[in-house]
């Protein structure tokens, strides 16, 4: 019994049980969202960095109407791609790449769908905003009755700040209601347990936000490339790319 046991130990062990799939070859294609943030001039170049996370290792290449855009060797695990494509941040337009892949004589294919959208305008220079002037104000009510207002002048309105809010006496208000609470008054401290509970559920809020930020990043970024205009200035240009994998 014992020599029986011995010869199955020995025996190879079975290449996969029926009904198993093997792992696929590409697991994802990405945006190099992080890539691409810390450095946009690439894309103002007509670069475009991805992230093709393979299973296994093969050969590539990736190609747009038979026109050979990147060609190569992907490795298991992460793999960064560049491929400069001419004119890709030149105008909003919708590409079509196709993605060819051979392991151990076995082709696939994978097909990106490209969405470039290139502002129409450039954001506004500092020096455009010189000749404005004059002010407004902004007056707020509650009831029908004034209880507050804000002066700022058109410079400041193109830079969206906001200050402090003019209190406007209300002669309605006397006694302890009208009185400023004195400065060592105590705080409750269920009012600081409420506090503390609302900022740690923010934080936690603020961390969910950013891992989802980053995931869909991965498909949909904007960020800001330059450009010199004919004037010989530059100018920034907002683009938005929207990657779509087939």
């Amino acid at each position: 019994m014992a020599s029986l046991l011995f010869c199955l130990l020995l025996l190879p062990a079975p290449s996969g049980l029926p009904g198993t799939a093997a792992l696929p070859l590409v697991r994802a294609i990405d945006l190099d969202a992080a890539a691409l943030t810390a450095d946009p001039s690439p894309v103002a170049a007509d670069t475009l960095a991805l992230v093709v996370e393979c299973s296994r290792e093969a050969f590539y290449k990736l190609s747009e109407r038979g026109a050979v855009l990147a060609a190569g060797r992907l490795l298991p695990g992460a793999n960064a791609l560049r491929f400069t494509r001419p004119g890709l941040a030149a105008i909003s337009q919708s590409l079509f790449l196709v993605l060819d892949l051979l392991e151990q004589d076995a082709p696939a294919q994978k097909f990106l769908r490209l969405r470039v959208k290139v502002a129409g305008r450039s954001e506004t220079g500092p020096g455009e905003a010189k000749g404005l002037s004059g002010s407004f104000r902004l007056d707020m009510y509650h009831g029908g009755r004034l209880f507050g207002y804000r002066k700022k002048s058109m410079a400041e309105l193109l830079k969206l700040k906001t200050g402090p809010v003019i209190a406007v006496p209300d002669p309605g208000l006397s006694g302890a209601a009208g009185r400023t609470p004195a400065a060592g008054q105590s705080v409750s401290v269920l009012g600081l347990g409420m506090a503390l509970a609302k900022y740690l559920a923010g934080k936690k809020a603020e961390k969910r936000m950013k891992a989802f930020n980053a995931e869909s990043q991965k498909r949909s970024l904007a960020l800001t490339i330059t450009r010199q205009g004919a004037d010989g200035q530059e100018r920034k240009i907002p683009v938005e790319i929207e990657l779509h994998v087939e």
